[in-house]
């Protein structure tokens, strides 16, 4: 779309007092002032395009409410973003952050959905912790190796996907997730799950399939039976702690006894 085409899309919004407008897949790298006096908007697409960064004047939308910048070159989060207090879904799917900077705390009145997925974060920015409204948060296609304990503050969270991360564990605190339904795992280096994980009760999706985990295929496929997959796998842990309990009482019998004899064979 050429500049004039766009600014012809813009002033028919205005004109026609829009709420929504989309402007997907433009090839935009710069979007002009004239977009910015569009206060009515409530939704504003702008994914699919080559966008580095926006203007300051995106602050001026202060009646957002979704929000696409997917499929651009973002690198940071232009902090006008952080700005827009009504936000209630924002999507940054396929871009390049690594970060969120702290004030992306001011969306945590409304913010209730987050779209992540296909960055480049290896920690979880410890402000999405902060978003205590979430219900819906995707992280699908990073390079996460742990979660931070504060994950659990994340108390309205009812939607998790880490898929194709590269988790070795998870923090005993996700068990504070209470409203958590649907969690998604697949690919990644589990070997097992916090012992507690039966504390999730309103769970009904659990997916952990290419993880290293003591599980038969059969029953990882019960995704829509998470309490039995949770079970199992409890279970699992219990045996190979008892083992190692027994070896370790079998050990210090062992020297215990060794030690006796070598006391005899001095005292002969």
């Amino acid at each position: 779309m050429n500049n004039q085409a766009l600014l012809d899309v813009i002033q028919q919004a205005a004109d026609e007092k829009k709420t929504v407008l989309h402007l997907f897949n433009e090839g935009l790298t710069t979007l002009p002032p004239e977009l910015f006096e569009l206060t009515q908007l409530e939704e504003l697409g702008l994914s699919g395009n080559q966008l580095t960064t926006l203007p300051r004047q995106l602050a001026n939308l202060s009646q957002l409410k979704v929000l696409y910048l997917s499929d651009n070159q973002l690198t940071t989060l232009p902090p006008a973003v952080c700005q827009l207090r009504h936000l209630k879904v924002l999507y940054l799917s396929n871009n390049q952050l690594s970060r969120l900077p702290f004030q992306m705390a001011r969306l945590s009145r409304h913010l209730e959905g987050l779209y992540l997925n296909g960055n480049l974060f290896t920690v979880l920015p410890r402000v999405i912790t902060k978003l205590s409204q979430l219900r819906l948060l995707i992280l699908n296609d990073n390079y996460l190796l742990t979660l931070p304990p504060e994950i659990g503050n994340l108390s309205q969270l009812e939607i998790l996907y880490l898929n194709n991360n590269q988790l070795k564990a998870l923090p005993p605190e996700i068990v504070k997730l209470s409203r958590l339904k649907q969690l998604y795992l697949n690919d990644n280096q589990l070997t097992r799950l916090p012992f507690a994980f039966y504390k999730l009760s309103e769970l009904e999706k659990l997916t952990l399939f290419e993880n290293p985990l003591p599980i038969h295929l059969d029953l990882l496929k019960q995704v829509n039976e998470p309490a039995k997959i949770i079970h199992f796998l409890n279970r699992q842990m219990l045996k190979q702690r008892m083992v190692q309990e027994n070896r370790q009482d079998f050990l210090v019998n062992l020297l215990g006894g060794l030690l006796l004899i070598l006391l005899m064979l001095l005292i002969l």
